[in-house]
């Protein structure tokens, strides 16, 4: 999983700007060498997040709206904002589908 974050589509996953994005309480996390990783307790399965989704993590330690998270983002990095709001759609469809996050 670590290597697929950030690489694929972003469009399946409807997002408004309001929506607000938090971390999922199933979720253990500790760093490791600059690695993420993650146990969900519920599940027993582990991750490893690579940069980008790891920056997403750390900016979602308070819940956020998608708008804040994105223009932090475009903030920081050196890609357009159409680019960056379809690949964090991606990232955060593959995190909601193993409960990393929550969307509300």
């Amino acid at each position: 999983m670590s290597s697929e974050y950030g690489q694929q589509p972003g469009d399946s996953l409807p997002l408004v700007d309001s929506a607000l994005i938090s971390r999922s309480p199933s979720m253990l996390t500790t760093e490791v060498g600059g690695e993420v990783l993650m146990m969900n307790v519920e599940r027993g399965c582990y991750f490893t997040l690579n940069d980008v989704a790891c920056d997403i993590w750390h900016r979602l330690d308070a819940p956020c709206s998608f708008a804040r998270l994105i223009d932090g983002l475009v903030a920081d990095y050196d890609a357009t904002r159409a680019t960056i709001v379809a690949d964090v759609k991606a990232v955060l469809r593959q995190m909601v589908s193993e409960d990393i996050v929550r969307i509300a």
